[in-house]
């Protein structure tokens, strides 16, 4: 047993169930308990008697002690104010520990050999005095072992066994049952008795108590054994605060829906069936971005950029044109393109998975742990949430979305020049000849098929097909250009609509899943690192 990885386990568990939505103030609670417990110097442990009225507790105590030291008498309830029995050498250091468990009238004695314990008689557990109850049920969360005590009579009380005995046997490391006044019933019936009492408990689903017979008239002598074992005060206290962190995180694993003792956690829902879901989501919020409308925008803006680094003077004051009348940005706009995604559609359809994983998980927990989990199918919450989470993936860094260039382009842009040149110049050739300005002889040139054709002629129908068969070149170039870069533009922004849906989508089943796996191994460590090494080193009459 050790007490450190308890408490480290006990703190995993109830970041875990927090994070679960369970709740955890017991725990909380707990945890204060076991760090002010752990103040106090380790070389006392205090015992309580606890039982229900008339059983014998004070008169039990006053037989360990040898004289009265806690009243009794035949008025119920009795022992209003608990009693402290303490070692007069242990008195200074053991008073503020017996003040922190909310005060006592405190009695010392001599005897060496029950130097290291305390023992407090508690009042009546059953009692029909409202504040006596109170004050055990305060008490027994800060003890560090119990005797309850019980007799022939009232041995298989309903008060004792569900209220107390299933509420604390699991977190005491020190403890046994006591069936006191055995000298009112034969010894055989006795004996009977004691095994009927420690297979009830089994029966019950409890760990097995040793079962001390005692009567206040005398025979104390299994009592005065289990008392005077030797069982050291600091491993009683930190087996105690074991036991109770480790009962904790049974109570916490219980609550989520989990076996503490099962090692082992099956998934909520497996790998592949949230894959499944993942891949469904993103597929229909990819359908409302619309990646190959945004791929259609980037191969636009290519040939855009393109028109005015090679497009010559026409292309140019076609860009210059375009670009007022707001045709370009309509058609050659990737980044607004994305920005406008809401303008295509809706994401309820894209949340319908999630619920189906939520839808699925949900009857496979206790009703305790549903409230951590059942808000992850809210549809508006979902698609605030993945709406939030497109506009994050769209919203890149402008430089992503600068069209590409090429070196080609000025050099096809001079071409072009060149080429409207020789067509304004044939056409001023032919306007003038016209006109009659000019009287001299028009030269022919020679073209092939056609025949010796007018100068002017040729410059003016060679620059339009010139500018034409540029122009196509650079609109083919632009394309190519323009598709590789969609290609990437496409691939990158899936890349983070998909990474940031799925956390937005899935992360929150995904910590869920985490917490319980969270939750289960602390139960796991709790269950090697806090079980007490042999405190209860049973002697031959525990074992009777």
């Amino acid at each position: 047993m050790e007490l450190p990885a308890c408490i480290e386990a006990l703190e995993q568990a109830i970041d875990a169930a927090g994070r679960l939505g369970l709740d955890t103030s017991n725990a909380a609670a707990t945890r204060r308990t076991i760090a002010e417990r752990s103040g106090f110097p380790g070389d006392v442990y205090v015992l309580a008697l606890c039982g229900g009225t008339g059983v014998g507790k004070s008169s039990l105590l006053n037989a360990v002690a040898g004289s009265v030291v806690s009243r009794a008498g035949a008025r119920r309830p009795t022992t209003a104010e608990p009693v402290a029995w303490v070692g007069e050498d242990q008195e200074r250091q053991t008073r503020p520990l017996i003040e922190w468990l909310g005060g006592a009238h405190v009695e010392t004695h001599h005897d060496a050999d029950l130097d290291g314990v305390a023992i407090l008689d508690l009042p009546d557990l059953d009692s029909i005095a409202p504040e006596h109850r109170a004050r055990v049920d305060a008490v027994l969360p800060k003890v560090d072992a119990v005797l309850w005590v019980s007799d022939p009579e009232k041995y298989q009380d309903a008060v004792l066994h569900d209220g107390y005995l299933r509420a604390w046997v699991r977190r005491l490391g020190r403890q046994a049952m006591v069936l006191n006044k055995v000298d009112r019933v034969p010894s055989d019936d006795a004996e009977r008795l004691r095994r009927d009492l420690a297979d009830g408990l089994e029966r019950e689903g409890l760990p097995r108590l040793p079962v001390l017979l005692t009567s206040a008239l005398g025979e104390i002598g299994e009592l005065r054994t289990w008392l005077a074992e030797g069982v050291e005060a600091k491993r009683v206290v930190s087996g105690r605060l074991a036991a109770d962190a480790a009962a904790r995180i049974a109570d916490l694993c219980t609550q989520a829906g989990l076996d503490p003792r099962a090692g082992v956690v099956e998934p909520l829902l497996s790998e592949t069936r949230r894959a499944a879901a993942a891949d469904e989501v993103l597929r229909e919020v990819l359908r409302v971005v619309d990646l190959d409308g945004l791929g259609r925008q980037a191969v636009e803006a290519t040939r855009l950029a393109a028109r005015p680094r090679g497009g010559g003077p026409l292309g140019l004051v076609r860009t210059i044109l375009e670009r007022g009348s707001g045709r370009s940005e309509r058609r050659a706009e990737p980044a607004g393109y994305l920005r406008r995604w809401r303008d295509r559609g809706s994401l309820v359809r894209a949340v319908a998975p999630i619920r189906d994983l939520v839808a699925e998980a949900l009857p496979r927990l206790p009703a305790g742990a549903r409230p951590g989990i059942a808000p992850l199918s809210d549809t508006r919450e979902l698609t605030q949430r993945l709406g939030a989470a497109v506009d994050r993936a769209v919203a890149a860094e402008p430089a992503r979305f600068h069209a590409p260039t090429s070196r080609l382009w000025p050099l096809l842009g001079l071409a072009q020049y060149a080429a409207t040149a020789a067509l304004v110049v044939g056409i001023i050739w032919l306007v003038a000849l016209f006109a009659g300005v000019g009287r001299a002889e028009t030269p022919l040139l020679e073209v092939p098929f056609l025949g010796p054709v007018p100068s002017p002629v040729v410059l003016v129908a060679g620059g339009l097909f010139a500018s034409f068969l540029i122009n196509r070149v650079l609109l083919a170039h632009a394309s190519w250009l323009g598709r590789r870069w969609a290609a990437g533009l496409r691939d990158r922004v899936a890349d983070d609509v998909r990474r940031l849906v799925a956390d937005a989508g899935l992360r929150p089943l995904a910590a869920f899943e985490s917490a319980r796996l969270g939750l289960a191994a602390a139960a796991a460590q709790a269950s090697t690192r806090c079980q007490p090494t042999s405190l209860e080193e049973s002697s031959d009459l525990d074992r009777a």
